[in-house]
């Protein structure tokens, strides 16, 4: 009865939320807070597997966590900070330069095409233009 009763209320909140599936489970959960019998029907499938997880979790031996700081650590430390004294304002960049290019045309030219690859752009433009290259 109660599987049944949980899957009409889930085809009601999906017709109210007029089939938007985010908007249904947000009011599915709504629902469910003030209706035990609509929760026990959508959580009783899964009942067991809650209770395995949580049984398993306390019995698990509590582990503590030690941190290393490694160079990396310490390099990430000193750009994190350098990266928000930026965006502050200290240290002569402002927000808006925050990574701008230092030097407007500072980007070099691309380099000179080899003679091989200048030869096979013209033996491709030649067949295109007769028509042979198409299939």
């Amino acid at each position: 009865m109660s599987y049944e009763y949980a899957m009409s209320r889930v085809r009601d909140a999906i017709e109210k939320c007029d089939g938007n599936h985010l908007k249904a489970q947000r009011m599915l959960i709504t629902w469910m807070e003030k209706d035990q019998s609509l929760l026990l029907g959508l959580m009783a499938p899964h009942i067991p597997s809650v209770v395995s997880f949580a049984v398993s979790h306390v019995l698990q031996p509590q582990r503590k966590v030690t941190v290393k700081k490694s160079a990396v650590d310490q390099t990430t430390n000193v750009f994190g900070a350098a990266l928000v004294n930026s965006l502050k304002g200290a240290g002569g960049l402002s927000a808006q330069q925050f990574g701008a290019e230092e030097k407007r045309g500072s980007v070099n030219p691309p380099g000179k095409a080899s003679k091989a690859h200048v030869d096979a752009m013209k033996i491709l433009a030649s067949k295109s233009k007769s028509g042979k290259g198409k299939k």
